[in-house]
């Protein structure tokens, strides 16, 4: 006869919203129970929402921010060298992921997009099957409804950064982490044979985070700060236990393979620096009092400006920050925890801990320079889910039908901001959208990023296999220049302090070194939307002091546009005469 076990079915909700006992339902419980009632038709309309706005905000182009073209080029090394090549530079399984595509199908960037378009459309489905019966319908349909919509997400759904697959991860890693929580509800007593299927998939999802991007790896700790918070000392053990069965045979296995390399070593070299750009030394080291300030400055902007960007609120133009604002997220966030805690709600509780976690390193590792909304915008769902959780609680409480009509008017305003933000960007879209899939693939740059793009094409076509093209952006030549090999250049080479400029004599051993045969310059904007000469000018404080010093070393041998032309923004390409 089979055991019998505590461990409720899948498919059983865990938790329904119950009208307060002798009183009317008010209008969120209301819309509680449509939802409810008409649960598949709406999830079908999510799920719709998401591709249709995948398609209307797709981007069939490389972004200018080049962490997407070196995922692609680190994806082609594992391809062609995998066991001779590590990606270091961040987490590594995005490059192995796109390397087995790209081992396929080839450099192609249209499907390799689509795949983030794929990943994007996963999360969604698995936050709705997480947190599904664990928050109200009538919160958790307007936060992912939003989400669906919003044109942040969408742009990195059709982009090569990891964003997209790290949500899909996460959303499956509160998918199990969920069910093992159900698992345990019922009794303590519940045996480790019983469920051991759902610790060794939380185990796994929890390496793979981790993989998958590197301030994940503060995710064991939020589950072990979770269970010792339940006084659970055995489970907080066994989540510890499961991770490592899978961390500890990939370590040795990339000892095997890899020799002695670190996920995290060239990137906590640069977190370190107070200046990410300048190389290592006691001056440029950041000290305690600088990673708290980092934590408050990171808090101010990404919370405040990059949180109302992201939702609509804010023009992207603009840099400045609002602390209250961020304050006041803070302060919802805390208040919809509390409520977590206090009802008892383990799922939306450990939502707020694994968060907690993950944003706040973020925000005392990384410089203030960085300030990308990227950073931010994965924590979004789980923000918005937390703030309405604590303010429909409250409302329910005190049995406010005017509370839960500010709650309904706020995720109104919130999921209408996003989708008119998207519907401005699909006008605009949709025009450069047909060009690129009608075969201009350049359509949509503006002319400097389009000649230097031109100039890497010309460089795969022209030159010979055993020309080495140094290149400020190498990863997006690499792209474009269909797989050729570029060499990069992002600082200043032996910078003289005093002018600013490379030293010619250490330029000319540099090339030499390096065995460099030809050097791009191009005229990249600083600010993207203006054409006012002030430019990205790296390669030209390293080619100036060069070019005066050794006269005749550099030949140009090729511009976009041909001198014939008007030159506006152009790029040059030059030989060196070594």
């Amino acid at each position: 006869m089979k055991k019998q076990t505590n461990i409720p079915p899948a498919s059983k909700p865990v938790s329904k919203t119950k009208p307060l006992s002798n009183s009317k339902p008010l209008l969120l419980d209301r819309l509680d129970n449509w939802f409810n009632l008409h649960e598949k038709p709406v999830r079908n309309s999510l799920l719709a929402a998401c591709l249709l706005f995948s398609f209307f905000l797709f981007n069939t182009r490389i972004s200018e921010g080049n962490d997407d073209s070196l995922y692609i080029e680190s994806g082609y090394n594992y391809a062609s060298n995998f066991l001779h090549y590590y990606y270091t530079a961040n987490a590594p399984f995005y490059p192995m992921f796109l390397g087995l595509i790209i081992s396929i199908i080839g450099i192609k960037l249209f499907w390799l997009k689509i795949t983030s378009v794929l990943f994007n459309f996963l999360a969604l489905l698995f936050f709705y099957k997480s947190f599904r019966n664990r928050l109200p319908s009538a919160l958790l349909f307007p936060v992912l409804f939003t989400i669906a919509v919003n044109s942040y997400f969408q742009y990195f759904a059709s982009q090569t950064y990891t964003e997209a697959i790290f949500l899909f991860v996460e959303s499956l890693f509160f998918f199990y982490f969920f069910k093992l929580l159900d698992s345990l509800k019922e009794s303590e007593s519940v045996p480790l044979k019983s469920n051991y299927k759902i610790w060794l998939a939380v185990g796994f999802l929890s390496f793979f985070l981790t993989m998958t991007r590197n301030v994940a790896a503060v995710v064991l700790l939020a589950m072990i700060f979770y269970f010792l918070l339940q006084k659970k000392f055995k489970y907080a053990l066994f989540s510890l236990s499961a991770y490592l069965l899978f961390k500890i045979p990939f370590e040795i296995i990339k000892s095997l393979i890899w020799k002695n390399v670190s996920q995290y070593g060239s990137q906590s070299n640069i977190l370190l620096r107070i200046d990410p750009y300048k190389g290592d030394g006691p001056e440029n080291t950041e000290h305690a009092m600088g990673f708290v300030n980092r934590f408050f400055d990171n808090s101010s902007m990404y919370l405040s400006r990059r949180f109302l960007q992201i939702l609509g609120f804010m023009s992207e133009k603009t840099l400045e920050n609002i602390g209250p604002v961020a304050v006041l997220v803070i302060l919802l966030f805390a208040f919809g925890l509390i409520y977590t805690y206090r009802l008892k709600n383990n799922y939306l509780f450990y939502a707020s801990i694994h968060t907690l976690f993950l944003a706040g390193t973020t925000f005392i590792v990384l410089q203030q320079r960085w300030d990308q909304p990227r950073f931010v915008m994965i924590h979004i769902p789980i923000i918005l889910m937390i703030i309405f959780y604590g303010l429909y609680q409250i409302t329910r409480i005190r049995k406010s039908g005017f509370g839960q009509n500010l709650i309904l008017c706020l995720m109104i305003l919130i999921f209408s901001s996003s989708l008119l933000s998207s519907l401005g960007k699909t006008a605009d879209n949709l025009p450069i959208l047909s060009k690129n899939l009608r075969g201009d693939k350049f359509y949509g740059y503006t002319p400097d990023w389009r000649n230097f793009l031109q100039m890497s094409e010309w460089c795969a076509g022209n030159l010979p296999d055993s020309a080495l093209v140094a290149s400020r952006k190498a990863p997006m030549s690499f792209v474009y220049g269909k797989g050729k090999k570029f060499f990069p250049i992002y600082t200043v080479i032996a910078v003289d302090t005093a002018t600013g400029y490379s030293n010619p004599d250490t330029v000319l051993s540099y090339f030499r070194r390096n065995k460099i045969t030809h050097v791009i310059l191009a005229n990249l904007r600083r600010d993207p939307a203006k054409a006012d000469g002030n430019i990205v000018n790296t390669i030209h404080r390293i080619l100036i002091p060069f070019d005066k010093k050794f006269p005749g070393k550099l030949e140009l041998i090729h511009q976009i546009p041909p001198p014939e032309e008007s030159q506006i923004e152009p790029c040059f390409l030059y030989k060196i005469n070594l």
